[in-house]
């Protein structure tokens, strides 16, 4: 069965949960390593309205950047997720036409802070409720299980203190707005206020970029040394965090995997050596192509960075 991705936004349409059915789809995010239930690819339509494609198998057919027609089975729970087996339940598609444009800002409410860079909507934004605040990260309440404790719950107790329950707020959606769990990449905006921004501000979030998502770049990066040099939050002398909260991650998984760049010299580390680009230049990569690709170049010496 054809149907369109946005018809699995509308809540009439919740009879096809379950069911097989086909999609057509712009791929705006691959994933480079797999999940704890495997991999996940985020599909829009020339709307933006989502659907996440889901596998156990990594689909090697897929290209970032392409659009595709996609066979699966609806999730009986996520009408907006899918799952595939195979590479055989993909095809390219014959005409690629241009990637999706349509307005950036929405206007939405709060139903729930998750932690300190998650939050749920009310109302749906390009068909989904969950957005993940762009370019910062905070620590996890859990991943694989593991809390990173206090700071993790302050920077929700923060957050929920920015964002009360029903509180009207902008999403800003960013250059790629998806991630691999299909979770809006935004900057939400309350009467005019940055609240990523805000996190970083208060010591409780660090910027994180991943290309190609960049804005506010050297905003967050100022913020980050002026919380630093404050002592605020993650960087308080007397009770310093442990791991940043991307570090917390990758040591998890047995190691960093994303290249990262310095901003202001164009010039790239292996994951390995991240710590050599002062946190307020670093950019990160999910692959060395991508480095290349946006005019970095490989530092011979990374403490030359």
């Amino acid at each position: 069965m054809k149907v369109r991705i946005a018809e699995l936004a509308e809540q009439d349409k919740s009879e096809l949960k379950g069911n097989d059915v086909t999609v057509s789809g712009y791929l705006v995010g691959k994933a480079e390593e797999p999940l704890e239930d495997g991999f996940n690819y985020p599909f829009i339509d020339e709307n933006m309205y989502s659907v996440l494609v889901k596998s156990k198998e990594k689909l090697d057919r897929l290209e970032r950047g392409k659009w595709f027609h996609v066979t699966g089975k609806l999730d009986s729970l996520e009408q907006q997720e899918m799952h595939v087996i195979s590479d055989t339940d993909v095809e390219e598609s014959d005409e690629q036409t241009e990637p999706p444009q349509t307005p950036r800002r929405f206007s939405s409410s709060v139903k729930k802070v998750v932690d300190g860079d998650t939050i749920h909507l009310e109302k749906p934004v390009l068909g989904t409720t969950k957005v993940r605040f762009v370019s910062i990260d905070t620590p996890e309440t859990n991943y694989q299980g593991a809390s990173q404790g206090y700071y993790a719950e302050e920077a929700t107790r923060q957050l929920q203190n920015l964002l009360p329950l029903s509180e009207n707020v902008e999403i800003e959606v960013g250059d790629e707005p998806f991630d691999q769990y299909g979770r809006l990449l935004s900057i939400v905006i309350k009467e005019n206020k940055n609240i990523n921004k805000e996190m970083i501000e208060l010591g409780m979030a660090v910027p994180y970029f991943i290309y190609p998502n960049l804005d506010h770049f050297k905003d967050y990066g100022e913020a980050v040394v002026r919380a630093k040099e404050a002592g605020k939050g993650l960087w308080n002398p007397e009770q310093p965090i442990d791991e940043l909260p991307y570090e917390f991650r990758f040591n998890k998984r047995g190691g960093p995997n994303k290249f990262v760049g310095h901003h202001e010299t164009k010039k790239y580390v292996e994951p390995d050596k991240w710590e050599e680009i002062p946190i307020e230049h670093r950019v990160f990569f999910l692959n060395e192509n991508d480095a290349v690709q946006a005019g970095y170049e490989k530092a011979e010496n990374p403490k030359e960075c």
